[in-house]
């Protein structure tokens, strides 16, 4: 189980008709239809460089990118992990029921498994979290007076959201990244005030290219937040981007934060880039850099009186923040500053 598990059918299924070719060059058939990976390229780096290197490269030279995620998969395609420094230790792979090695186990076996892949993430080390977070947390909040955000997204230890609340910490919200387990999409108007709310981040995809690259996603959105039987529109039209905008600018949370992208979303005119140039950051992507830059000069920006007056109305419809009375008063050096009143939102 700590071995890839590769059998005729799985290379049938990933690798079609080519999976002869991928067994010939970089595998070693130890028993009829059972398959493990050649001394030269059982590691991802020996892959790559198989790949590139081998005489028989020209084989594949148009599939060098699907041949490599193939072979990824393959080698990943375990339940165990076994220690690097004793080897009589192993350790359960995240997510081991998406595996065709665990599918191919017997019942038995799979409860087993189970149990101790639950207790290992979610149980054992839960006091271990809460220990270190206790300790360095208090130390990084205290050396700053900036207001800390936890991003607490994903798969988190249990311990963290009492911790933060200990703390004092705000946490992070992505509607479409929920952390209530039995939702697909956040309910803003349910956010706690600690929290910051936003529809995207540096780290996913923005509004745009999320709703135009998952048809399915897409479309259960609109039935269940925006309350529509109709068909979605499968482009992401301003009026769909004003509709979830309005939501975040409307939540309870403590502070709504829109990328850059998502408000010049508002308007076509600033929409005529592909969605997914606009992503900053592809986490999943090693090679994907922080190379994003904005397409609109901020001249035009500033001349755009639609825009800014349709961001203006979010802002103040919603109460986040509004122009007071204005009250003149002196700072330090004698300059008249102009107060404006809050109502407790940013």
């Amino acid at each position: 189980m700590s071995q890839p598990y590769i059998r005729q059918e799985i290379l049938e299924e990933k690798f079609g008709s080519f999976w002869t070719v991928i067994a010939a060059n970089f595998l070693n058939e130890y028993q009829k239809q059972c398959y493990e990976f050649k001394e030269d390229c059982n590691t991802e780096k020996k892959i790559i460089v198989k790949i590139k290197t081998s005489a028989e490269k020209s084989l594949w030279v148009e599939k060098e990118d699907n041949i490599r995620r193939g072979l990824f998969d393959l080698l990943q395609n375990i339940v165990l992990i076994r220690d690097p420094e004793d080897s009589t230790k192993f350790y359960p792979r995240f997510n081991l029921e998406d595996t065709s090695s665990f599918r191919d186990l017997d019942e038995h076996s799979k409860n087993i498994l189970r149990r101790l892949y639950y207790n290992y993430y979610f149980v054992r080390q839960e006091n271990l979290w809460r220990q270190n977070a206790l300790k360095t947390l208090p130390v990084l909040l205290n050396s700053s007076d900036m207001l800390a955000c936890g991003e607490d997204l994903g798969l988190i230890p249990a311990c963290v959201h009492p911790v933060m609340q200990e703390l004092g910490l705000i946490g992070l919200r992505i509607q479409r990244m929920p952390s209530e387990p039995n939702l697909e999409f956040g309910i803003p108007s349910q956010y706690s005030y600690m929290t910051v709310c936003a529809p995207s981040c540096h780290d996913c995809s923005t509004l745009r290219a999320w709703w135009e690259e998952d048809e399915g996603r897409r479309s259960r959105f609109y039935k269940t937040v925006v309350g529509s039987d109709e068909e979605p529109p499968s482009r992401c039209t301003p009026e769909v981007v004003h509709f979830i905008v309005q939501q975040h600018f409307d939540a309870p949370s403590m502070w709504a934060i829109f990328p850059l992208q998502d408000l010049l979303a508002l308007k076509d005119k600033y929409t005529t880039r592909p969605a997914p140039e606009e992503t900053i950051n592809d986490p999943t992507n090693p090679k994907h850099y922080w190379r994003f830059r904005v397409h609109v000069t901020l001249e035009s920006l500033l001349n755009d009186k639609d825009i800014q007056a349709t961001i203006k109305d979010l802002v103040t419809s919603s109460g986040r923040s509004f122009p007071g009375k204005k009250a003149e008063g002196a700072d330090e050096s004698g300059e008249k500053l102009s107060k404006v009143q809050l109502n407790g939102k940013a």
